[in-house]
């Protein structure tokens, strides 16, 4: 009776073992709000809960259905593994939107904790005519899906240039020039600007809606130094930098300018006036 009275207390081995798994299993559905430990999940004791779950879909047919209702009662158990597999992948996918603003994960990206993401969200988009029409509504609810590996990846530069007219103020990111994350948006811009005849209307035209957006590279380049010269202005209130002036990030004004001069009776018209507006401009070297 004494022991008896002690909670938790059992006669039967096997009925104990049970007991501490599913212990284990809401304990965990506590911390992270559903049944599914991934593949090998221990708990913070050294409970190996993931290889329990295992046991419990596999011994599907032969537990007692009071113990089938309490692991159905908890929020996301599943019996099937492969569907499992897929809920894991799925939390992990919401996961990433709620951290970067959409589901689309680089193909190499795996998460914090060793989850290749980026797989797997590769892997529904291969087995797109496979998945059940509920799947399909789930991850196309998710924001920024793409089912098409190319559009993916069109859609991750267009989403890495955007992130780059935020912080710079303008879409025209150095040929080679590469973001904190390692994406060489430069290349990507160049890349747009070669297949500019290939394109969808519709992907010119979110080109051309960003800040600065510039098809032709030389164009590009001399929007750049103009650009440069209109904030040397700003700041110095004239527009005659030194030869050898160069602005803080390194980009030399100065020779720009001279190249400006130097080339005075080929440049249009429309950029001898731009330059000839702006306060203190000369065509003569200083």
């Amino acid at each position: 009776e004494r022991l008896e009275s002690l909670n938790g207390w059992s006669w039967n081995i096997s009925e104990y073992q049970w007991e501490e798994g599913f212990s284990h299993l809401q304990e965990f559905v506590k911390e992270y709000g559903h049944a599914r430990p991934s593949s090998g999940y221990k708990s913070s004791d050294g409970y190996n809960l993931a290889a329990w779950v295992t046991r419990q879909r596999g011994n599907e047919e032969k537990l007692s259905s009071k113990r089938k209702e309490r692991l159905e009662s908890l929020n996301g158990w599943v019996w099937d593994t492969l569907e499992f597999l897929w809920e894991e992948g799925f939390s992990q996918l919401q996961e990433f939107v709620k951290k970067y603003g959409h589901a689309r994960p680089a193909f190499s990206f795996i998460s914090p904790e060793g989850y290749k993401c980026g797989s797997w969200v590769n892997l529904q988009r291969t087995t797109r005519d496979k998945l059940t029409s509920e799947k399909k509504e789930r991850l196309e609810s998710l924001n920024g899906w793409v089912w098409d590996a190319l559009e993916f990846l069109w859609e991750e530069g267009f989403s890495h240039l955007q992130e780059f007219v935020k912080e710079y103020g303008h879409a025209r990111p150095p040929t080679n020039f590469i973001l904190s994350d390692g994406y060489k948006i430069g290349s990507w811009v160049g890349t747009q600007r070669t297949i500019r005849d290939n394109l969808s209307p519709e992907r010119k035209k979110k080109l051309e809606s960003l800040n600065g957006w510039a098809w032709n590279k030389l164009d590009f380049m001399w929007k750049e130094g103009f650009l440069y010269l209109q904030e040397f202005v700003s700041e110095h209130g004239h527009a005659c930098p030194t030869q050898s002036y160069k602005c803080l990030d390194g980009y030399n004004l100065g020779a720009w300018v001279s190249r400006q001069r130097q080339s005075k009776e080929t440049i249009s018209s429309k950029r001898r006036e731009k330059l000839e507006a702006l306060a203190g401009w000369t065509w003569e070297v200083i």
